[in-house]
């Protein structure tokens, strides 16, 4: 009754999740992003077509948690094949979607108010076959899609794994949810072959790893490409994709793994072995699982462990199912003799004798609130666990008075045990006495020994923070390249008052965790530990005579299981009688005890052997800043007072391959500064010499972000521009101050005013011709607009291109500008040059269409002009 209950349960929960997922996945992500990529795909042989727009508005939805999207609405008309067709459809989602892409919705909305109020024509595709069929836009909304892609992965993958699930609990396969196959009593059926602990975990990793990827990927590229998002969030979100990206490394060592040992068969003999008794097991690995690892005939002893390539032993566990992730430790080891013997296959079988404990617990069975769990344990050379196999063994019978023995690994009992152990420390010293027990066998890797005049030296490695250091490093240098904070001309500090504390903290404990040390000395007054970096240092001391009472105790430890390493600290008495740390984590009881010897030993020998003790200031514990303050202050301080550059804006890099320094904004002048800016103002060239030789900036930049430079180019002031230039003003400076600006050069700005004796000028001086504002506009495109055909005619021979598009306002090119301004002769100038003025920007609109839209009829009938 039970197990038909519990197959109903797993049944209805698979159905429900398959269903929920499934449908959620398909209709949130795999049928909107597939029919938009396939309408993109068809309207690429749509024709376009002019349009008049009817109406336009875009409707606003609140949804009852608080969200609100977005649907711009549109009638417009279109003749096509001689028939009148209206049309509604703006982009590639059909009519009636709606989403919470604001700026989209709202930017077409404003457009197509703007050509109906100026009873201008816009441009739709039609599709030719049937022409009742029409869009405005047939760009792919990237965003979008990528929102759309978790749901399409991640919700279709798991309702699919739902699905998969509720067919096998549905023909009784498998043992899902723990519904296998059951005996009279209740209890699951041995299975004829035990699965091993590598069993499922490639596909549950795959699983998670693809649930985990599947929606930080798409969320990072969601972030990532939205230029106007804080650089907060572009940090936090790497952070899951470095978690990704382990996550998938992780994964695919353990899909390496479980196909390593894949074909593993596992026998026991008796099946289930009883308390007392001994069990022999037969671990059968296939080639391609010892091909690391070649072995010969041979019989191995516990004693022989570091020569084994391969070894079995048994080993008890104990599972708390009570607490989230049920944690096991690993509370006993059985060492038994292995037989290595290579099989015709090229495998190896491993034949292991062992006797089971006569008190052991049955396999399964509940000791102090924990599972008991018996394991079969395959290790490598290094002692690690490659795989385990589970072995039922059975309890005794009960003695004759049918009392239970107490349990000897109650984790209450062992708890309080690890919490502080003694050193076990000779009680008459010698001088090679703690080598002579073998303590230095068990010496700590990474701490050196040296013996000194004064004192004996104990270094401890600290590896682990050396690594942290480096991760701070690699977190700071992930922020600094994704918010562009690091530029040829200096660095950008974050504006923001946690930007600048991340940054500080970051850079604070990375400097911390790469100068961090541990040094112990013992010296003829006593015992010194001194831990610290650049940035703190903490002394604590104990008297000599404290060694006799040293205690380890565990500091914490590292994996689960039989892969669990424990770190214990020493610890002993100040003169106060309070207990003080006096090493960092060692790997280990047996290392604890080999530095607490050593320690002691030092002592013994030099306790009333020196008279520097007696002249020697005494140390007091204590806590203070070291000097690397100092130092990350002056870095600090270099960052903020060095060369700043602006970061990235929209578009392609500013001034083409190389960085151009941006215009800081200068509120407050001297007076000389002043009288500079007048004299610019005023056109006053004499005036404006008199204050650069009175030390005026001539990179000034006035309220209007413009430097001196940027105004008299844009004036052909020559001479200013002379002047200038010989006091040392900057040729490719940019006016960035404000958000309204273009972030225009000086060589920009006289282009733009068809000045092109003070272009030449510029670039004489070294001003970039690969300069390009926000808009990607350079030199040819200014040109352009100014209707100066000896500058096109110059940037021609000079290499440029005449028909560049700017990919960062609506993908223009010069022609299409000129003929927003009605310069006729720069369009015959451009067609001579085989410029095509039929060219589409990637709104489908042509010169024609940007001479209308700037109500340049002249210019728009000379376009139209079937003769040319």
């Amino acid at each position: 009754m039970a197990s038909t209950m519990g197959r109903a349960g797993a049944l209805m929960i698979s159905a429900v999740f398959a269903v929920a997922f499934g449908l959620g996945g398909y209709f949130a992500g795999l049928q909107p992003l597939a029919q938009t990529l396939q309408t993109a795909w068809q309207v690429r042989s749509w024709q376009p077509v002019p349009a008049r727009v009817l109406s336009a508005e875009v409707r606003q939805r609140s949804d009852s948690e608080g969200g609100t999207t977005y649907e711009v609405q549109a009638r417009y008309r279109y003749q096509f094949s001689g028939a009148s067709h209206d049309g509604a459809r703006v982009g590639l989602e059909p009519p009636g979607h709606s989403d919470s892409d604001h700026d989209w919705h709202q930017q077409w909305h404003r457009r197509l108010q703007t050509a109906q109020a100026a009873n201008q024509s816009i441009t739709v595709r039609v599709n030719p076959r049937n022409p009742t069929q029409a869009l405005i836009d047939p760009a792919v909304r990237w965003q979008l899609q990528i929102f759309r892609v978790p749901f399409a992965l991640v919700f279709t993958g798991v309702g699919v794994a739902a699905a998969w699930v509720f067919v096998l609990v549905l023909l009784g396969r498998g043992n899902v949810f723990g519904m296998g196959p059951t005996t009279t009593e209740g209890r699951s059926a041995q299975p004829a072959q035990p699965k091993s602990s590598l069993h499922g975990t490639a596909a549950a990793a795959w699983f998670f790893t693809f649930f985990w990827c599947g929606i930080a990927f798409p969320m990072a590229a969601m972030v990532w490409s939205q230029k106007a998002a804080p650089g907060w969030a572009k940090g936090f979100i790497s952070i899951f994709v470095m978690v990704g990206v382990v996550l998938l490394y992780v994964t695919v060592v353990q899909t390496r793994k479980v196909w390593q040992y894949r074909g593993s068969a596992f026998t026991a003999r008796p099946r289930q072995p009883q308390a007392g008794a001994v069990v022999q097991t037969t671990l059968q690995l296939p080639a391609r699982a010892v091909a690391q690892a070649p072995v010969q005939p041979q019989r191995y002893d516990s004693a022989d462990a570091a020569k084994q390539p391969l070894r079995l032993q048994l080993a008890q566990y104990r599972v708390d199912e009570s607490s989230s992730g049920s944690p096991e430790r690993r509370v006993q080891v059985v060492d038994g003799a292995t037989v290595l013997q290579p099989t015709s296959e090229g495998g190896v079988q491993l034949v292991a004798q062992f006797e089971v404990p006569p008190d052991a617990a049955a396999h399964g069975a509940l000791r102090s609130r924990e599972r008991v769990d018996w394991r079969v344990e395959l290790l490598d050379a290094a002692g690690a666990v490659e795989l385990s196999y589970p072995l039922p063994v059975q309890a005794a019978p009960p003695g004759p008075q049918g009392t239970a023995a107490d349990d000897r690994f109650d984790r209450w009992v062992a708890a309080g045990v690890m919490r502080e152990e003694p050193i076990l420390i000779p009680e008459e010293l010698g001088r090679d006495s703690a080598e002579d027990d073998g303590a230095m066998a068990h010496w700590p890797p990474g701490a050196v020994l040296q013996e000194g005049l004064d004192a004996l030296q104990i270094r401890f490695s600290q590896h682990a923070w050396r690594w942290c250091a480096a991760v701070a490093l690699v977190v700071m240098a992930a922020e600094w390249l994704i918010n562009g904070r690091v530029g040829a001309d200096g660095v950008v500090l974050p504006r923001s008052l946690g930007g600048v504390g991340l940054t500080v903290a970051l850079l604070a404990f990375a400097l911390h965790a790469a100068t961090r040390h541990w040094t112990l000395w013992v010296q003829d007054d006593g015992i010194v530990s001194q831990r610290g970096s650049w940035l703190w240092s903490t002394l604590k001391t104990a008297p000599g005579d404290a060694t006799k009472a040293m205690v380890h105790k565990l500091l914490f430890s590292v994996g689960g299981g039989g892969n669990s390493n424990e770190f214990r600290a020493i610890y002993a008495r100040n003169s106060q009688g309070a207990m003080v740390r006096l090493t960092p984590g060692l790997p280990g009881a047996q290392a604890a005890n080999a530095v607490g010897q050593v320690i002691a030993q030092a002592w013994s020998d030099r306790r009333g052997r020196f008279a520097a003790g007696g002249t020697r200031p005494l140390q007091r514990d204590g806590s203070r800043p070291a000097w690397g303050w100092v130092l990350m202050a002056g870095l600090l301080l270099a960052l903020w007072w060095g060369p700043l550059v602006q970061p990235p804006t929209q578009g392609r890099p500013l001034g083409g391959a190389t960085s151009a320094p941006t215009a800081a904004p200068v509120r407050v002048w001297a007076a000389v500064d002043t009288r500079l800016l007048d004299a610019q103002d005023a056109g006053d060239a004499a005036a404006l010499e008199q204050a650069l030789r009175d030390g005026a900036n001539p990179n000034l930049v006035a309220d209007n972000g413009s430097s001196m430079l940027m105004l008299a180019s844009s004036r052909g002031q020559l001479a200013h521009v002379n002047l200038l230039l010989r006091a040392g003003a900057h040729p490719d400076l940019r006016q960035t101050q404000k958000d309204s600006e273009r972030g225009d050069t000086a060589l920009l700005r006289a282009f733009y005013g068809g000045h092109l004796a003070v272009a030449l000028r510029l670039v004489q001086a070294g001003a970039s011709l690969q300069a390009r504002n926000r808009w990607d506009w350079g030199p040819v495109h200014m040109a352009a607009q100014s209707g100066c055909v000896p500058c096109l005619q110059w940037l021609g021979e000079q290499g440029q291109a005449l028909d560049d598009p700017a990919p960062a306002s609506r993908g223009e090119t010069p022609a299409m500008l000129a003929a927003a301004r009605g310069h006729i002769e720069v369009l015959t100038w451009l067609e001579n040059a085989g410029v095509d003025l039929l060219r589409r920007d990637p709104h489908g609109q042509r010169a024609v269409d940007w001479a209308r839209f700037g109500k340049q009829s002249d210019a728009e009938r000379w376009l139209m002009e079937p003769q040319r």
